[in-house]
């Protein structure tokens, strides 16, 4: 039986977190609004599977819930945190529906993108700070 190797596996989660930060911010750069808060959506997500997978000695779970996930911590996340985290779910979008889609790519404006995009940084940083 295969050892699970929980620092190799926060590692992992930590790169990809990395990484798709970087992406979002590529993303902006090239006004590809909605798929910037999208990336910034899954690197705050594979941070917060690293945060479980440390915390809890297990494999992080099958969900894109960034508030579920908060949730497994053992650290206190800040009321204003958490409530970002549900926010952040909008930028989700594995299976919108045509019309959904259409009015949240409108939504993307600059100012918006760059708004959401400041907010996904703060949090990803606090996150961070705490692995």
């Amino acid at each position: 039986m295969l050892k699970f190797d929980i620092q190799k596996t926060v590692k992992y989660w930590l790169d990809g977190a990395k990484y798709d930060m970087g992406t979002a911010t590529a993303m902006f750069k090239t006004k590809k609004y909605p798929y910037a808060l999208f990336m910034g959506h899954l690197a705050l997500e594979k941070l917060l599977k690293a945060l479980v997978v440390r915390d809890t000695q297990k494999h992080a779970p099958y969900t894109h819930s960034l508030s579920l996930l908060g949730e497994k911590l053992d650290i206190e996340i800040p009321e204003k945190i958490m409530k970002r985290l549900v926010r952040f779910m909008e930028f989700h979008f594995e299976a919108r529906y045509p019309e959904a889609q259409r009015k949240f790519y409108k939504k993307c404006t600059k100012k918006f993108t760059n708004k959401k995009m400041q907010e996904i940084k703060e949090v990803f940083i606090w996150l961070k700070e705490r692995l």
